[in-house]
């Protein structure tokens, strides 16, 4: 059985989004990058945050802050709060509150990957994090805040667009804190 017209409407649809959206996430991306940038320069929290299908964002958002990609550099700070095991949204997205709640502090930054979650557990979240004075970065749902949104888009669409932009905001965030990449592409 040949798949490509099934490939090639799914990739036809990331680089629709894509296109249409590359202003508003160079906007979001410079303006999250900036606001991660200055929090670690003044020794706060970087909290990567994501439930379900959004924890492989955290999770990716971590990893590039730990280990980087494409040069060697030290390991920048991030705190992955990650639930991905068969996990109903609700009694994850009290987890997630609770720990931010202790240990999110004022000026530290929540990186919030919701793409899947519904209003009110965003609302939920938001509470939490308004509550501990933090500051929220928003991405794959609107939020208060800065945010990042792929309106219209599949959960499968917005997913890797999420991730696209994930590792976009770790070069940036490679590049204030370490100078320009002379050998990335």
């Amino acid at each position: 059985m040949d798949y490509y017209d099934n490939v090639a409407t799914h990739f036809q649809h990331h680089i629709e989004h894509l296109s249409l959206s590359v202003d508003a996430i160079a906007d979001i991306l410079g303006s999250g990058a900036e606001l991660i940038h200055q929090a670690l320069l003044a020794d706060k929290k970087v909290f990567c945050c994501g439930i379900g299908l959004d924890a492989s964002t955290a999770v990716l958002f971590s990893e590039l802050m730990t280990r980087g990609l494409g040069r060697e550099r030290p390991a920048l700070p991030a705190v992955e709060l990650a639930s991905r095991f068969g996990v109903l949204p609700e009694s994850a997205q009290l987890w997630m509150s609770g720990q931010i709640q202790a240990q999110g502090q004022p000026g530290d930054v929540a990186l919030i990957f919701a793409g899947s979650l519904e209003h009110h557990h965003v609302s939920a979240l938001a509470a939490t994090i308004n509550k501990r004075r933090m500051q929220p970065i928003w991405v794959g749902t609107q939020g208060p805040g800065v945010s990042l949104t792929f309106l219209g888009t599949s959960p499968a669409c917005n997913l890797a667009l999420c991730h696209a932009s994930v590792i976009c905001l770790a070069e940036l965030i490679d590049i204030m804190t370490f100078g320009p990449m002379e050998d990335m592409l």
